[in-house]
């Protein structure tokens, strides 16, 4: 996978995470800003996956993990 791959699947998949991220977080800003931070590590990460089949299951994750570090602070 390349970064315009990655550009590409991420915009797909990017209503998606929001929409995910808002029932994590019940704000749209923090949504907003979650889909960001999981967007900057997926893309600082995207090299380490190994099965880009799963692209967005990889992203989700990231996400979610995001969301609770946003919920930690």
């Amino acid at each position: 996978m390349d970064q315009q791959e990655f550009a590409d699947r991420t915009e797909v998949i990017k209503t998606r995470l929001y929409r995910t991220a808002y029932l994590y977080l019940g704000s749209e800003a923090c949504a907003v800003d979650a889909v960001d931070e999981a967007v900057y590590q997926g893309f600082l990460h995207y090299k380490r996956l190994r099965q880009p089949e799963y692209f967005a299951t990889w992203m989700t994750r990231i996400l979610i993990n995001a969301c609770n570090a946003e919920l930690r602070r």
